[in-house]
């Protein structure tokens, strides 16, 4: 099985956000009744700017113990969601990417982020901006469309 591993490197220059522990557990209970694990252990949490990892093809999601833990479970579990259920199509128009895309998230993007990579990037950044509640729920569509049950 390829490892291909996708991480989220927090803002250059930005203070360490803190987690908001009502939207970790609403979040980690959400995705554990999907059945998907979210796990603090791996490996590669040992690289200093490495906040998490979703590995293509598991249903397991990776946030290391730093930073804003319930944004990075957003984020990476979006990359589960672009994998497993949308199969590297993407969810959001680009225009409202764009739109919702903060002018430091353009900035790392642009330095950090291969061509080929950037609009998922940029929208795995996007959807970690939604509440806990909404992020389910559009995790829900996306999953559900892809089986034939959506719209």
């Amino acid at each position: 099985m390829d490892l291909l591993a996708f991480f989220f490197l927090w803002p250059l220059g930005r203070s360490q956000p803190r987690t908001d522990q009502a939207a970790w557990q609403q979040l980690t209970a959400g995705f554990a009744e999907r059945g998907i694990a979210v796990v603090s252990q791996h490996p590669r949490c040992t690289e200093p700017n490495l906040d998490g990892l979703y590995v293509r093809g598991r249903r397991e999601v990776v946030v290391c113990e730093r930073s804003d833990l319930s944004s990075t479970l957003r984020h990476e579990g979006w990359h589960l969601v672009q994998s497993l259920c949308l199969f590297d199509r993407p969810w959001l128009e680009p225009a409202e990417v764009e739109r919702r895309l903060s002018r430091n998230d353009r900035r790392e993007l642009q330095a950090l982020v291969k061509p080929e990579r950037w609009a998922r990037e940029a929208e795995a950044r996007v959807m970690a901006q939604l509440n806990p509640t909404a992020y389910l729920a559009a995790m829900d569509e996306a999953c559900r469309e892809s089986s034939g049950k959506g719209r």
